[in-house]
């Protein structure tokens, strides 16, 4: 199973943020691992791709240093830094865009997840909204359920 975060946008309606979630899913990207530049724009990860771009020039001038064999190598470990540290990148441009983390699915894939968030999420909306059982003053303490309020677990 993969796991992926859920982040919304700053909105003021709940309704409009759930709307437009966005769902990160951690682990190795292959495709920032085989095109960088291509993951980087897709994303719209500006300051990483120039960043990327500044590294290829200076590696292109470290031609008369090192061997092509080397710098090979260094680009492919630069390609697989990125292609590890994908899910982060976006994430933090996410979070600098002020959108907050809304919670954490454990699904098989995007769908499963997108599925299994919402329907937590329309689960929790429908206890909130459950009038509580007052006797005396003094409100009731609902027995807690045995399973865990975790998204994805299943029994």
């Amino acid at each position: 199973m993969q796991s992926y975060t859920v982040h919304t946008p700053p909105s003021p309606s709940q309704d409009e943020r759930l709307s437009k979630a966005v769902f990160v899913r951690d682990g190795f990207h292959l495709v920032a691992l085989i095109a960088p530049p291509l993951w980087l724009l897709w994303y719209r990860q500006w300051l990483g791709l120039v960043l990327y771009i500044a590294a290829l020039i200076l590696l292109d001038f470290a031609t008369e240093i090192a061997s092509f064999w080397t710098l090979s190598i260094v680009n492919f470990l630069f390609g697989l830094g990125i292609a590890l540290e994908a899910s982060t990148l976006r994430r933090w441009r996410l979070n600098a865009k002020g959108w907050q983390l809304a919670g954490v699915v454990s699904a098989h894939d995007l769908e499963d997840a997108e599925e299994r968030f919402f329907a937590s999420h329309a689960e929790q909306r429908k206890t909130a909204h459950t009038p509580v059982r007052v006797t005396s003053g003094i409100p009731s303490i609902r027995a807690k359920s045995a399973t865990p309020n975790i998204i994805g677990y299943q029994s």
